[in-house]
């Protein structure tokens, strides 16, 4: 039997970046900048915190106060290492990838509902 887990939009973050001591990345699971921008400003970390250049992984780079508001924020899932984050990340990606793959898509030619 395969199971398939159903994912809700959250906000994660590794507790430390291991190659940038005192910096922690964080991210949503659905790479909404909006949604990141929103936590950047709720944790009190600068504009410059949120890093859109790489569009394959909107983040933010959190350190200091804004990183241990961020640490402490019980709606936020923390990976103890990087590379569980980016695991973690990769999975959520395939399967809204999948989900979206099985949406039904608008007939040719016609609008879809709710436009």
């Amino acid at each position: 039997m395969v199971t398939r887990l159903t994912f809700v939009a959250m906000i994660v973050m590794d507790r430390e970046n291991l190659f940038a001591r005192g910096w922690s990345h964080v991210l949503s699971t659905e790479d909404d900048p909006a949604e990141l921008d929103a936590f950047r400003r709720r944790v009190g970390a600068p504009p410059a915190a949120l890093q859109l250049r790489n569009t394959d992984w909107p983040h933010l780079d959190l350190k200091l106060e804004p990183r241990e508001r961020a640490l402490a924020d019980a709606g936020v899932r923390v990976f103890e290492r990087t590379a569980d984050l980016i695991r973690f990340m990769r999975h959520v990606r395939a399967q809204r990838e999948s989900r979206d793959a099985r949406a039904p898509r608008p007939e040719p030619g016609r609008a879809p509902l709710g436009s």
